[in-house]
Formats: C-alpha cells, sequence, structure tokens
C-alpha cells in the first residue's frame, strides 16, 4: 500500500514519467505475505459475519505464522527500529517486530470490518481526535486541503473519516503491482465517494488533484516513501530523507494548505492525531518538507508498534545534514 510520490517543478507537479526514480518508485520490492487479494476478500467476507474477537483472534495467528516465514522482513523491521529507536535493546525491537506483524495483520482485518460499519457507528471507532482545532482551520468552506500522511497506523481509514462527514476525498495512489488489490481498494474507496487518482504515468493525474483542490475537495497522499533525489530533502530519523516535491507544487499553485494527519489505533478503537496546516509561500521547500518530516517521525516515535514499514529504511535515508533557510 504506497501512494502519493511524484516529482514536480515549480509548475503544476507532474509525474516523472521517463525518470530512473520515477519507474524504481513503481517497483513494489516487498509485498507483506498477507497483503493479498485473497486475504482482502476472506476479510470482507469474514468481516460481515463473524464476531471481532474471533477475527482478531485469527490475525494473531496469521501474523506469528508470517513472522515465523519472512524472517528477512523480520530484520528489515528491526533495522529500521534500530534507526528509530538506538536507545532500545535487541529484545525490545524484537517484542516490537512481533507487535507489527500482529498489529498490521489486525489493520487488515479492520479493513474487512469497516466496509459494513453504518455511517453512523464511525463514532464508535474513532473516539479521539488530537488537534481537532487545525482540521478546522484547514477545512474552510471551499478551500481545497492536501492530506499528508505515512505509513503508521490505519491510513485507509482517514479517508473514510473525512468520507463520512462529507468531505469529497480523492486518494492519490501508485498502481499496485496486482491489479485485483487495485480493483478492491478502488471499489472499498467507492462506497464512501472517495475518488482514486492513479499515478499511472499521465499528464492528467496532476490536472485531476489541481482540479480537485480548486473544486474545494481533499487530495490525500502517502509521502515517505520517496526514493528519488529530485525530492525535498529533510533531516529524518539522523538522517535526510527525500520527500516528493508534489504536494509542496501543489499547495504552492493552488493556495490549499497541507495538513498533516494520521489514524492510529488506540486500545480498542481509533485516534486521529491532527497537525497544524500550512500554505507554501515560496519556491523553497526545504523549511516545509521539514516540517512534515518532524510530526512524521514524532508520531511514529510515539507509536512504533504501528510503524508498517517493510523496506529497508536504509535505502531512503542517506548519511549527511541538510541546512534550510528560514
Amino acid at each position: 500500500m504506497s501512494t502519493g510520490v511524484w516529482d514536480a517543478g515549480q509548475r503544476p507537479p507532474e509525474p516523472a514519467v521517463g525518470s530512473t526514480d520515477a519507474r524504481s518508485m513503481q517497483r513494489k520490492p516487498f509485498r507483506h505475505l498477507l497483503a493479498a487479494p485473497w486475504f482482502y476478500r476472506l476479510g470482507f467476507a469474514a468481516g460481515q459475519r463473524i464476531p471481532a474477537p474471533v477475527l482478531f483472534g485469527v490475525a494473531d495467528l496469521l501474523a506469528a505464522a508470517t513472522h515465523a516465514i519472512c524472517r528477512g522482513q523480520v530484520g528489515i523491521v528491526q533495522a529500521n527500529l534500530a534507526r528509530l529507536l538506538p536507545e532500545a535493546s535487541d529484545r525490545e525491537r524484537a517484542r516490537l517486530a512481533r507487535a507489527i506483524f500482529r498489529n498490521y495483520a489486525r489493520y487488515l482485518v479492520d479493513y474487512g470490518r469497516f466496509r459494513w460499519a453504518p455511517r453512523d457507528g464511525f463514532d464508535d471507532v474513532i473516539t479521539a481526535l488530537e488537534g481537532g482545532e487545525h482540521l478546522q482551520a484547514a477545512l474552510k468552506p471551499g478551500r481545497g486541503v492536501i492530506l499528508v500522511t505515512g505509513h503508521i497506523g490505519n491510513w485507509e481509514l482517514g479517508g473514510v473519516f473525512f468520507g463520512h462527514r462529507g468531505v469529497k476525498v480523492n486518494v492519490v495512489t501508485l498502481p499496485d503491482a496486482s491489479r485485483q488489490i487495485d480493483a478492491i481498494r478502488a471499489g472499498y474507496r467507492g462506497q464512501y465517494s472517495i475518488r482514486t487518482i492513479v499515478l499511472d504515468g499521465s499528464p492528467f493525474a496532476s490536472v485531476e488533484m489541481m482540479t480537485a483542490l480548486r473544486r474545494g475537495e481533499m487530495v490525500a497522499m502517502l509521502v515517505d516513501r520517496w526514493a528519488g533525489s529530485e525530492g525535498v530533502p529533510a533531516t529524518f530519523l539522523g538522517g535526510v530523507h527525500y520527500l516528493p516535491r508534489g504536494p509542496f507544487a501543489l499547495s504552492r499553485s493552488t493556495g490549499a494548505p497541507i495538513l498533516p494527519a494520521f489514524m492510529v489505533r488506540d486500545g480498542a478503537s481509533y485516534r486521529g492525531i491532527v497537525g497544524p496546516p500550512f500554505v507554501v509561500e515560496q519556491d523553497g521547500f526545504g523549511p516545509y518538507a521539514a516540517r512534515i518530516s518532524r510530526t512524521l517521525a514524532g508520531v511514529i516515535r510515539r507509536y512504533p508498534e504501528q510503524w508498517y514499514y517493510f523496506v529497508p529504511l536504509a535505502r531512503m535515508i542517506h548519511e549527511t545534514s541538510v541546512n534550510h533557510p528560514g
């Protein structure tokens, strides 16, 4: 599940179709064993008929099996945790890795369960909201919003949350290696009137995003897996990673605010976390990328057991420093 990566200059954002970075971002180096069409379909069917405690019990067993089988990915997760929590012991990182596999399986169960949730039932699902004032500041009538998030918690639930509240949402995504999963996700979002914009190399994707913002809609994307050097550098977990230029160029071009937001599990329910919105007002995007990176790192450190980053962080982080004016 990876979304929201493209390259843009100072003009409206366009995918860098011919670049090495754009091609590399469309390759999926790892698919979680449970992120498969059969598990999605099973989750949808079971979510309608089987009590949640039973589903979570089955998910825990499957997660334990996945943890035992995918030893290479367990090592990647533990190495990523070492970067996030260098002071943690090997035993603590091993415990967190097991929790990440378990929670990811439970995330997929929730993905299936929420398909059948009544519209008025989401108040019981999302019971806490941090930064509600930031949300109100960003969601002004007639103005679009660029929501940015990362692979932490239940990012799909965020779109559903806004869709339930009458916000028109457009989710920006790369095509998956599996067309079946693309169709499953698009259908799932569609039932909540969430539109999917696929970055398939067509220049029309950029036009769709700008048009949606000018209609006063939300454009949502994941921004934490940009591997290309053509992005915007920012300090992250003791090194430097790159964020895509797209959201900053969109904000600069349209005046739409960027809103960092996350949805994390909090006990038996979920908690929304919303950071302060900001509008990009200068061509130098570095200070804005730094704001997003700080917010993202802070949420990950609070909820490391919900950080679903199954690719080597070492590929994304460079051992250099970056200084941004302002």
